[in-house]
């Protein structure tokens, strides 16, 4: 029998449970390549300094990250697609770094008969740090459950993705009704990943460049990069570098997260309110940031259709 399982990063479900997540983000030696001996300690010591703000960034969006919610409403509706075009299927979500983890689902699905499963990770473009982050712990569960494993490619650039995206921003440059400039922005990696090899910078810019050519005729459009962390170059041009220097541009500004399946705190905090601010501040009158697919049932369907590939 098989089975679907839908993974994304995770997030704290309350305050009280940041300390201990933001310990497994740390501890894993694939965003923090150093030895177990030094990796673990540090991983703690990371964590306890970082506790008190990443704190007050979740008390900022309601005390808890929305990830859980939206990412099992999502499973539901691609469970309810790809039934309607293959035999039933069951369909499961885990997170890397909270509950439930990929070592309890693919527990729990082994236990109910599961054989074999399909690894959906929720992340349009393929990293190592992160994909391949997951790929990896599935692999491991799923061999010591004796579970084949197969995982879906990464999906960004396909074209009914795009296409969905597309009518997103549509929508926002109808509300703005005049000019405006859009801002694509997705996760950065540090550069020393992409010196070793992670294509990831190419597929975020394969994305922005088909999207930028489905635009209007007269809005521009450029890339930027957010969320890095640490003494560490990482893929530029960064996001706040980004908003300035395209702030003689246009007096509107629309933002379009690249990154995320499901509004969380990078979209939550660091667009609306970070970003937000900082528009504003730069001279912009208007800004507004594109959805996230969350729970859209059209986004639903062409990951069924994409999983369903992978048969």
């Amino acid at each position: 029998m098989k089975a679907i399982l839908l993974v994304n990063m995770g997030g704290p479900s309350a305050i009280s449970e940041i300390p201990g997540y933001l310990k497994s983000i740390f501890s894993d030696p694939a965003i923090l390549p150093l030895p177990g001996f030094l990796r673990i300690p540090l991983a703690g010591i990371i964590s306890r300094r970082r506790t008190p703000k990443v704190s007050e960034k979740y008390s900022m969006i309601g005390g808890a990250s929305p990830l859980s919610g939206w990412t099992e409403k999502l499973g539901s509706l691609v469970g309810e697609n790809f039934n309607s075009l293959h035999a039933n299927i069951k369909v499961a979500y885990a997170f890397r770094y909270s509950s439930p983890t990929i070592e309890e689902a693919v527990n729990h699905l082994s236990e109910n008969k599961i054989d074999e499963i399909i690894l959906l990770p929720l992340f349009p473009h393929r990293t190592g740090a992160m994909t391949g982050s997951i790929e990896k712990e599935a692999t491991k569960v799923c061999e010591k459950n004796k579970i084949k494993l197969r995982s879906v490619p990464a999906w960004g650039n396909r074209r009914e993705i795009v296409s969905i995206w597309s009518d997103y921003i549509n929508r926002e440059i109808e509300k703005i009704s005049g000019d405006c400039f859009v801002l694509f922005v997705a996760h950065g990696i540090p550069l020393r990943d992409v010196e070793k090899g992670d294509d990831y910078p190419d597929q975020v810019k394969e994305t922005a460049r088909a999207l930028g050519e489905m635009l209007p005729e007269n809005v521009g459009w450029s890339l930027a990069f957010q969320s890095r962390v640490g003494p560490v170059k990482w893929t530029g041009p960064y996001l706040e570098d980004e908003i300035i220097r395209i702030s003689k541009l246009s007096k509107n500004l629309i933002l379009v997260p690249l990154s995320f399946v499901s509004d969380c705190l990078e979209t939550l905090y660091d667009l609306d309110i970070v970003a937000m601010k900082s528009a504003k501040e730069a001279g912009f009158e208007r800004v507004r940031r594109v959805r996230v697919f969350n729970d859209d049932p059209q986004f639903a369907k062409a990951l069924a259709m994409i999983a369903s590939e992978v048969e």
